[in-house]
């Protein structure tokens, strides 16, 4: 499908959010409640780490509530608009659907999912929001305007992966406008989506996502699991345990995969940001990698690090 048919219009219409009500009319979301979750998750940056995007949108359809992340690296300057007063249809994203739509008119966004997610076609995304060149973690607009508009392409379905997770790699195309400034990107992505109804953000964690153009890491380390996938050179493993060291610019982290080998790396901070999540935040690194002698882009999250356990294998 040609991909402005596929858009046609997605963002049409939309102009930049002003999000303040004087009365609201959206929902909140409190640690600890069980109800229908779902979150559509876009990532790309470049080899040099210089231009990128990172969207993720989250759903509460039982609680009226969404939440939309929207991060930018534009020349190396990170643009920020996050945003949690925001409403949300009933209406759920399942699966097996042939479409799923996160879209989110009031805070200029529109992201969908073609195809079920066992045989995904593509996502495309368009975002029109005012951000800050911010790295804080903050809701509400800015007075910079940013504009996104992407089609993503999968390649490779994870394993590995918590029922009601899906993750995949593949290619990108991204038109990219920052206060006036444009850049087209093109090349690796990754993306997920996840749904659950357990509550979300529950217990400590350290998530890592990384790729090149032939090879991926994604790992999960949790008091409760530890969990992922290493892919290269057209072979897959899963990870049955992810240690990093604690939170610092150059950070070292190992994995066991499921044959008994040991695959090291190095994980260099480039950038980062905070989002905030109910009263606290979620501190996002963009870095560059070396694993194993392989050169990877990605993150290297963290939530609530004070209660994390980190060890050396």
């Amino acid at each position: 499908m040609h991909r402005r048919t596929w858009l046609g219009g997605a963002g049409a219409g939309m102009l930049f959010p002003r999000v303040a009500r004087a009365v609201p009319d959206y929902g909140l979301v409190e640690p600890g409640v069980e109800t229908w979750s779902e979150s559509l998750m876009l990532l790309h940056f470049d080899p040099e780490v210089r231009h990128g995007i990172s969207v993720r949108v989250s759903r509460y359809p039982d609680m009226n509530a969404t939440w939309v992340w929207c991060h930018v690296l534009f020349d190396g300057r990170m643009y920020a608009f996050t945003e949690r007063r925001l409403c949300c249809s009933p209406a759920r994203n399942l699966g097996t659907a042939s479409h799923a739509d996160y879209d989110s008119r009031e805070a200029g966004v529109a992201f969908g999912r073609l195809g079920p997610v066992a045989q995904l076609e593509g996502l495309r995304l368009s975002v029109k929001v005012r951000s800050r060149q911010s790295s804080g973690g903050r809701d509400g607009s800015g007075d910079i305007p940013v504009a996104i508009d992407a089609v993503f392409r999968p390649q490779s379905l994870k394993k590995n992966l918590p029922p009601g997770r899906s993750e995949w790699t593949g290619q990108v195309e991204v038109d990219l406008r920052v206060a006036g400034q444009a850049r087209r990107l093109t090349g690796v992505a990754k993306a997920h989506e996840q749904t659950q109804t357990a509550p979300r953000f529950d217990v400590p964690f350290t998530y890592g996502m990384m790729w090149s153009p032939a090879a991926s890491f994604i790992a999960n380390s949790s008091p409760k699991k530890r969990y992922g996938e290493f892919e290269a050179d057209g072979l897959s493993h899963a990870v049955t345990d992810f240690r990093p060291d604690p939170p610092d610019v150059a950070r070292r982290f190992a994995a066991t995969l499921d044959n008994g080998q040991v695959v090291k790396g190095l994980a260099m901070r480039v950038a980062s940001y905070d989002v905030p999540v109910f009263d606290r935040v979620w501190n996002g690194n963009i870095v560059r990698v070396d694993l194993d002698g392989r050169r990877l882009v990605g993150m290297l999250n963290d939530w609530r690090p004070d209660a994390q356990i980190f060890r050396p294998l």
